[in-house]
């Protein structure tokens, strides 16, 4: 087994099981060392009958959208003909700050490759080899992998996403490592392609990524606010990382869909427009309706092409109706199959000949005004209204009493858990996190939060009456965070405090639930968006290809009960920690017990962990991992794939798609 591979099992055993320290297995590194900045308008924008489209026909869109409970959507923005005609942003985020695209960041690094294609100093045919001559590699296949191979990804090595968190020479790791088949062959989508056709980039134009593109692309295009995380080499990562507003993306999709020109410039060359968009590689058709171009997504049957990125972020290009439409959000989805896409592809990607009304005008600017506002988490308190109020002589936001109650500072035992999603913790290899005291504290008519994190002390306003902004800094990595409390009374009868940590750069959301309990307990529940939902279609396809995984997921299931396995994956994104209330007399006790609990727990699974994680290195049994498309060559058949796969697959989760 590879050593990435082996990590990979380490790295999801502590996450799902707990561990002493940090599950961290590489060096930590901060990557986001920058807070958002802002986009200006660069677009007009008009109403949509301006362009042959009704407001009604964007209204029921929004609607519809609002309605689908799997789409989580944070901006939205629609062109027609060059002019914006529609742009929504939930409460807290916005079209103009920049935001996580993730896979998105994949089309950016395919346009510099294409630049450089344009300017005569590299061919789609050059061979790695001979870019990086100075590079070993086992396996002599790898002297066949050409850059046409990366970009479509169609190379077919091993070393993918799982390994950017469990090595630091991403580089030597990818040559070092295996190919499932012979390069051009199959499609087997990779992030890691993408990393090294960003080390081309920098290879061949001697500068940063940023800096290459800087002068190529985003000062001509009028992008000037955007962050690049860079991975362990010092280099950008390539397929993902990328920080960029909707109106950002906006831009690059109208100068892609324009042929590759922007306010009369050309960027690109129409013949890199025309290959990058056209169907380079056959992707499977349980992805979806797209196959695979150079680092986008082309129509099967339409002329449509889609920038994407995990947890759904998308720039949708229709060009028989010269239509943008930017999605940035927070969904349950890996890859393009979306059914917040399917929504918008029906209504503006079919033939529009539409009734147009005036009223139709300003019922959709209310509806975009107040954009998913029936899916809040929490809801904020009502401003106080009367003359009272109005003159002054009143506060409009008065403190809310109902958080009397859980007032005072509370301790917890040792853990795993952090403030940060742990999506983003995993990613970013930020996980030597342990949320070990939280407190609440009123100031005049203001409600303070005090917490300890990893040795850190914060103190951050929570906001009652809408979103309270700060920064936090997680051991150098800087967020900014938009706090809400809600104060209620749930299904049980209990009074429970809900408190939302809203990420406006991410498309992850941390909500936390506050419950006192009997004893000078406190149950504290901390959930995410997006959540474990992405895991269980791949955990449903692996023990469904798998007979040996199967197996080993049985016995987990049979020692600790139908659903073990769903309910730790369901405890790792949403876990509940027993507190204590540092007032009660024998709080100290409590937090003994808990961790005593915790110790137990963790030791009972360590013997069966040991015989599944047996498996994984002994079993030639083929498992499931993100290989789609066709059969491939026979060799590559035949060769019995590492036990490494699928958990390089879960891990995957925690990585860009």
């Amino acid at each position: 087994m590879e050593r990435w591979k082996k990590r990979s099992v380490e790295l999801l055993s502590s996450l799902a099981f707990g561990s002493e320290g940090s599950p961290s297995v590489v060096p930590y590194y901060p990557q986001k060392t920058e807070v958002y900045g802002h986009e200006e308008r660069s677009f007009l924008r008009n109403v949509p009958e301006r362009h042959g489209i009704s407001s009604k026909r964007i209204y029921n869109l929004l609607c519809e959208l609002e309605g689908e409970m799997r789409a989580n959507i944070h901006n939205l923005l629609i062109m027609v003909d060059g002019e914006v005609i529609a742009e929504c942003s939930r409460d807290g985020y916005g079209i103009n700050t920049w935001h996580l695209s993730h896979s998105m960041s994949k089309t950016v690094t395919g346009m510099a490759i294409g630049m450089l294609v344009d300017e005569g100093r590299l061919t789609t045919d050059t061979r790695l080899c001979e870019l990086f001559p100075d590079v070993k590699y086992k396996d002599k296949r790898f002297a066949d992998i050409t850059v046409h191979h990366l970009l479509s990804m169609t190379a077919g090595v091993s070393f993918s996403e799982a390994g950017s968190v469990t090595e630091s020479s991403w580089t030597e790791c990818f040559f070092n490592s295996e190919l499932k088949y012979t390069p051009g062959t199959k499609f087997s989508y990779n992030s890691m392609n993408s990393y090294i056709l960003a080390r081309i980039v920098t290879e061949i134009s001697r500068t940063s990524l940023c800096e290459f593109l800087e002068e190529r692309l985003f000062s001509p295009l009028g992008i000037t606010s955007y962050f690049w995380e860079r991975g362990p080499e010092g280099v950008e990562k390539g397929g993902w990382g990328l920080y960029m507003s909707a109106e950002s993306w906006a831009k690059l999709g109208y100068m892609f869909l324009s042929g590759g020109v922007y306010n009369g410039h050309r960027i690109l060359s129409e013949d890199w427009v025309e290959r990058s968009s056209g169907t380079q590689a056959v992707a499977s058709t349980a992805m979806g309706d797209f196959n695979y171009g150079y680092q986008m997504w082309v129509g099967r049957s339409t002329d449509e092409v889609l920038f994407n990125g995990m947890l759904g972020q998308n720039v949708w290009l229709c060009p028989r109706n010269n239509i943008v439409a930017v999605v940035l959000s927070g969904n349950n989805e890996l890859f393009q199959d979306s059914p917040a896409m399917s929504i918008i592809r029906k209504y503006l990607g079919g033939e529009i000949s539409d009734e147009l009304h005036r009223r139709d005008i300003k019922q959709l600017s209310e509806r975009e005004t107040h954009f998913f506002d029936s899916r809040r988490w929490a809801r904020p308190l009502e401003k106080k209204r009367g003359l009272t109020y109005l003159f002054g002589f009143r506060n409009k936001t008065p403190y809310d009493e109902r958080w009397n109650n859980i007032l005072g500072s509370y301790s917890f035992p040792k853990n795993n858990v952090g403030f940060l999603p742990l999506i983003i913790r995993g990613m970013n290899n930020n996980l030597a996190s342990s949320i070990s005291r939280v407190g609440f504290d009123r100031f005049e008519d203001s409600l303070y939060m005090l917490f300890t994190e990893s040795g850190v002390d914060y103190r951050i306003e929570i906001g009652l009456y809408g979103y309270k902004e700060c920064v936090l800094d997680f051991r150098g990595e800087k967020y900014a965070v938009k706090t809400l409390g809600e104060a209620r009374i749930n299904a049980d009868g209990d009074e429970e405090y809900r408190i939302e940590f809203l990420y406006p750069e991410l498309p992850n959301t941390r909500y936390m639930t506050f419950v006192l309990g009997e004893g000078g307990r406190i149950y504290c529940t901390l959930e995410e968006a997006p959540n474990n939902k992405i895991a269980d279609a791949l955990i449903e396809k692996a023990t469904d290809t798998s007979s040996v995984l199967g197996f080993g997921m049985d016995l987990l299931e049979r020692r600790f009960g139908e659903g073990f396995i769903q309910k730790k994956l369901e405890d790792t994104f949403s876990p509940t920690l027993v507190g204590a209330d540092e007032s009660f007399e024998g709080y100290g006790d409590i937090i003994a017990e808990e961790e005593r609990s915790l110790a137990e727990q963790s030791r009972a699974v360590k013997v069966i962990l040991t015989v599944v994680e047996h498996f994984f290195k002994d079993s030639s049994d083929t498992l499931p991992n993100s290989e789609s498309g066709s059969d491939g060559d026979e060799e590559a058949q035949r060769k019995p794939k590492e036990r490494g796969s699928f958990i390089g697959d879960l891990i995957g989760i925690f990585r860009n798609k």
